[in-house]
């Protein structure tokens, strides 16, 4: 009787003695488990940086892209600016009584036709007749030009020139003369042509251009007088005609 108690309570003792090392062997595993939550806390915070990183990058891509458009739009305002007051200065100069002259422009654009004029700010482009065009001189009315413009399909230079020439030799048959224009084929490359023909009438003055560009043609009519001497001036604006 003894000797089974004695069994039963080393079974018990043994018992015990397995649980407890079964207790200890199941604490390191917890403790590695607990471990081993950092290192992949770690893992996630490396993988979530680079996009942080992204974020910047993409954020100083925008600030540079705004600064580029910001400078782009500040020199489309300059070049404006710069056009605008090339425009507001633009100059023509002429020669009057041998002395030279050089006057401020505007430009303006035909009611009839399809063309536009630099000329000086003192003088008024104004529609006379259907495909005729005067540029009258605010300071002297005796002066003034008449303007045709037509395209190359309607009408050859030979038949121009000789239209003008006729004109001139009409109206004085005995003091008409050819005028050189050869200095302003050189100076003028968008010119292709030009003839210009003189009439001296006591002392008023008529004078017939024809003047060939690219794609149209220009017949000028110019009224002077000896004393105002403003040929010039009126062929000078008449070749900026396009």
């Amino acid at each position: 009787m003894k000797k089974s108690i004695y069994q039963v309570g080393a079974v018990v003792i043994l018992s015990a003695f397995l649980a407890a090392c079964n207790t200890d062997t199941d604490e390191p595993t917890t403790s590695n488990a607990a471990n081993e939550e950092p290192a992949e806390t770690e893992e996630v915070q490396n993988e979530e940086q680079p996009e942080t990183t992204e974020t910047n990058e993409t954020d100083e891509s925008d600030d540079a892209s705004s600064d580029q458009q910001e400078e782009a739009t500040e020199t489309s305002e300059e070049t404006k600016a710069e056009q605008t007051d090339k425009a507001d200065n633009t100059t023509l100069t002429y020669i009057s009584n041998g002395q030279p002259f050089e006057e401020k422009v505007v430009t303006s654009t035909s009611d009839e036709m399809n063309y536009t004029i630099q000329h000086f700010e003192n003088y008024t482009l104004t529609s006379e007749e259907p495909g005729v065009d005067s540029l009258l001189n605010n300071a002297d009315e005796a002066t003034s030009m008449q303007i045709e413009v037509v395209q190359k399909e309607d009408v050859t230079f030979d038949q121009l020139k000789e239209s003008a020439k006729e004109t001139i030799s009409a109206i004085a048959p005995d003091s008409t003369k050819d005028l050189d224009l050869a200095s302003t084929l050189e100076e003028r490359k968008e010119i292709s042509n030009i003839v210009g023909y003189e009439a001296l009438l006591e002392d008023e003055k008529v004078v017939k251009v024809v003047i060939e560009r690219e794609n149209l043609f220009v017949t000028l009519t110019i009224y002077d007088n000896v004393q105002a001497d403003l040929t010039d001036a009126f062929l000078q604006m008449g070749l900026t005609i396009q």
